[in-house]
């Protein structure tokens, strides 16, 4: 009975949130916002199951965004995730505060950009054992980035009680072959939820890690450098380049990492070939053996990916192979839109025959999009959700 009274106040919050921001909205004061609600179920074998939801609420009136996300299940609230920014112009000021579901992270970051030089400023304040015994250390982050010379990026991270920077650059080591393997990206977002890309807080505020990097790009040609230091010195590196033509749209690079040592620990080949609607890329990798092998590295996997277009019909498929080049791995997906309809479908297959699919579907009208996704193995149902968000405002 109480889990059933939490839900009505919790629906009945969301709809007077709904009338009074809508209400807003229709006034001439720059407001925009947002609701969504989710609903899931999972599964627990052998005969139980568990039922979530998510309420998402958010604003932005005048440079000023805010944006709650509140997560329950059967047993009751389990996350509350609270991020505000301030848009100052030169000047950007966020924060966001997480209980999962006590306290486990509070990050106030401050940007800001002079004569093309950006500075970030962020400081972290985070639970680093977890529930049961909560333990809490400070970190903090130094960015500086410039892109004033013609076709050169440079960006600096430093952190102190903080390791893992590369996830403030969205989590990829390598910018360019993450763009050039635009597939196998798309395949493997296209089900998947948002990664959690946060640094690693650790004991201590002291030096733990610094990351540069270096992009050049310019008529065709593209290259970067990626260098970890840590407490210690240099801990890896990696290096990538390649060129571009636009005739036709063909797109061929060379990504190598090292380690502190400068010995080789991968190496990848990428071609990526676009011809009217037809996208082709292959992706060849190398790593490396642990010792004591004579071989500094060796074949390691060859992956393909295929795209065309037809009819509003997307088809995107990709095959595997291992480093004994047998199958490992298929993955096909189709994406249809018949406005006002949205419908996606992605099917794995591996060595074993049948691996999982995932179906998702939405439609969209007034500022409003229904949905429905299911996800599902050869064992069974593994999660089912249906939602709606609703945008509104300027």
């Amino acid at each position: 009975m109480r889990r059933r009274c939490v839900g009505i106040v919790y629906f009945v919050f969301a709809l007077l949130l709904l009338i009074g921001w809508g209400a807003i909205a229709d006034s001439d004061i720059g407001f925009s916002g947002g609701v969504g609600i989710d609903i899931s179920y999972t599964p627990i074998p052998p005969t139980s199951y568990n039922i979530g939801s998510d309420l998402t609420m958010g604003f932005d009136i005048s440079g000023f965004s805010f944006t709650s996300v509140t997560g329950f299940d059967l047993y009751g609230f389990q996350s509350e995730i609270v991020a505000m920014h301030v848009d100052l112009g030169a000047v950007q000021i966020g924060e966001e505060i997480r209980f999962e579901p006590i306290f486990s992270w509070n990050e106030l970051s401050v940007d800001m950009s002079i004569v093309g030089v950006q500075i970030g400023v962020d400081l972290i304040l985070a639970d680093i054992v977890g529930l049961q015994t909560p333990t809490y250390s400070m970190g903090g982050v130094l960015e500086l980035s410039s892109g004033i010379l013609c076709g050169f990026t440079l960006t600096s991270l430093t952190g102190f009680g903080a390791e893992d920077l590369v996830n403030l650059l969205d989590g990829i080591d390598a910018p360019y072959t993450w763009q050039i393997l635009y597939l196998f990206n798309h395949l493997d977002e296209l089900c998947a939820a948002p990664a959690s890309l946060d640094v690693t807080i650790v004991p201590g505020f002291y030096f733990e890690e610094e990351l540069v990097r270096l992009e050049v790009e310019g008529m065709g040609f593209v290259a970067s450098n990626t260098t970890w230091f840590d407490e210690t010195g240099l801990a890896k590196m990696q290096f990538e380049m390649g060129y571009s033509f636009e005739e036709p749209m063909l797109s061929m690079l060379a990504a190598m990492s090292l380690d502190g040592s400068f010995s080789i620990t991968g190496l990848d080949f990428v071609v990526d070939l676009q011809i009217d609607v037809v996208r082709f890329t292959s992706h060849t990798t190398f790593a490396e053996l642990p010792p004591p092998a004579v071989i500094p590295i060796v074949f390691d996997s060859q992956s393909f990916a295929v795209a065309f277009e037809f009819c509003s019909v997307l088809i995107t498929a990709s095959t595997a192979f291992d480093d004994s080049f047998l199958f490992a791995e298929q993955r096909v997906a189709i994406e249809a839109w018949v406005d006002p309809v949205t419908f996606r479908s992605l099917t794995t297959f591996d060595a074993t025959g049948f691996a999982g699919q995932c179906i998702y579907a939405d439609v969209r009208f007034c500022g409003v999009v229904l949905y429905t996704q299911a996800e599902f193995d050869f064992t069974g149902v593994q999660i089912v959700t249906v939602g709606f968000d609703l945008t509104f405002g300027n």
